[in-house]
């Protein structure tokens, strides 16, 4: 099987498992991606006007990990962000695939949990699943933590900043800049990333800016909508005029 050129550098709207079946072995340089692994509705009686509720979709944890495995190149390092309830399955599901589970990263966010919390702590952390398709490549950089927070001058520490996800009417976007920090870790130029649950396309526009080239798809077409404009802002074109009007 080739690779399909249609779907490089681009934000597909579709079922990942049918994309996944038009890929060939041994293909992508790194899976990142932040699944639908809960349902991110309140109880709380008024919701968000412009925040769309998430569908209860299922996450088939055995194909996704099955397929990464197959697609990824030897060596390949694979980054999937989940919470402590799914935390155990999706790791036991990658090591049933093949990979070798390597660390679990924590992320530190500055806003509180999403839905009724009236009855429990409110978690202001995620887990990042870290794992390797066999001998893991070497991480780029200095030595890295597997607690992700900005690191300022002084020995402070500051966390990612806060995601809008009333802007992108998405309730579980990701920091760019906390995605490209795992990009240059784990890639070189030119290489491939894979997002099959691309979400608001912030995994579309930190492969961008990293000068990455990139596969990001998403099922719902309210979704794909909206990431294809936000990436329509980060184009090298864009780019470029708005450095040529000052910005």
């Amino acid at each position: 099987m080739s690779f399909p050129p249609d779907l490089l550098d681009r934000l597909i709207c579709g079922d990942n498992r049918d994309l996944f079946a038009r890929l060939p072995d041994a293909c992508v340089d790194l899976v990142l991606t932040d699944p639908p692994y809960k349902d991110y509705r309140s109880n709380r009686p008024v919701a968000h006007p412009k925040l769309k509720q998430v569908q209860r979709r299922h996450f088939d944890r055995e194909a996704f990990a099955r397929e990464s495995f197959r697609v990824l190149k030897e060596g390949a390092h694979l980054y999937c962000f989940c919470d402590h309830l799914t935390f155990p399955e999706i790791r036991a599901e990658l090591v049933r695939a093949g990979f070798l589970y390597k660390n679990c990263l924590v992320w530190i966010k500055n806003n509180h949990g999403s839905g009724d919390l009236r009855g429990n702590f409110a978690p202001q952390h995620e887990f990042i699943i870290f794992a390797a398709k066999g001998r893991s490549r070497p991480l780029q950089g200095k030595r890295q933590s597997n607690v992700l927070v900005k690191d300022r001058r002084g020995g402070r520490l500051e966390v990612y900043p806060k995601v809008n996800n009333y802007r992108y009417n998405h309730g579980t976007s990701k920091p760019v800049d906390l995605l490209r920090r795992l990009i240059q870790a784990s890639s070189d130029p030119g290489e491939i990333v894979l997002d099959p649950y691309g979400g608001s396309g912030s995994t579309a526009e930190a492969a961008r800016r990293e000068g990455r080239r990139y596969m990001v798809w998403e099922i719902d077409p309210d979704h794909h909508r909206e990431a294809e404009e936000r990436l329509k802002i980060y184009s090298p074109q864009r780019r470029k005029e708005r450095k040529e009007d000052g910005y």
